[in-house]
């Protein structure tokens, strides 16, 4: 599914197949991709540079046995710079939902935003609520996964994370070696984080 600011993609949810009665909103996980799940190589264009890091796809399967939606919510600047386009980001995408298969975990939709203002392309240079910090990346995934997002969680390694969640009203958590200084939970992995989430996480 394409909107005007975002490109969505991933499985479909078990309310999208059984039609438009859902229950309750819920609580989910919105997570970086680059730095969080695939070592941030720098402009990750292409599948066979994606690297899951250490630890992301048991990680991720935790959450899916625990039932908890997941979401992956990206700034990809790249295809706004010109380093490769929209094709390439889904490929990537495929590649990161077949590595996580392969290890029993799944993501439920990929959301990412191609645009930026100092782009060279001219279709995605501009501003946009889809560009994290702004919530567009995280209101289409409320919206796709049926999500209450004062309930959930935003993990990622950039400060533009740790500021999505307090533009939601969710909960932050950092991923990296920095130590925090400014009360956000921090841990060095994904893998580290998530039971911490999962000891959290409204019902």
């Amino acid at each position: 599914m394409v909107s005007s600011t975002a490109t969505l993609s991933g499985r479909p949810t078990r309310e999208a197949v059984a039609g438009s009665s859902r229950p309750p909103r819920r609580a989910g996980v919105l997570l970086d991709r680059d730095g969080t799940i695939i070592v941030d190589h720098g402009y990750v264009g292409s599948p066979e540079r994606v690297e899951l890091i250490q630890g992301a796809a048991g990680a991720i399967r935790r959450l899916n046995r625990a039932s908890v939606p997941v979401a992956v919510v990206t700034n990809q600047a790249g295809v706004a710079r010109g380093y490769f386009d929209i094709d390439d980001v889904e490929r990537v995408h495929r590649r990161i939902a077949a590595e996580l298969e392969a290890e029993g975990a799944g993501v439920d939709c990929f959301l990412f935003c191609p645009y930026h203002p100092d782009g060279v392309v001219d279709s995605f240079t501009r501003h946009s609520e889809d560009r994290k910090p702004r919530p567009g990346l995280a209101i289409a995934a409320a919206m796709t996964l049926n999500l209450d997002l004062n309930a959930s969680w935003v993990v990622g390694d950039r400060d533009e994370d740790v500021e999505l969640a307090t533009v939601i009203g969710a909960r932050p958590v950092r991923i990296g070696e920095r130590p925090s200084t400014d009360g956000v939970p921090t841990f060095r992995l994904l893998a580290d984080a998530v039971p911490f989430i999962l000891g959290h996480l409204e019902p």
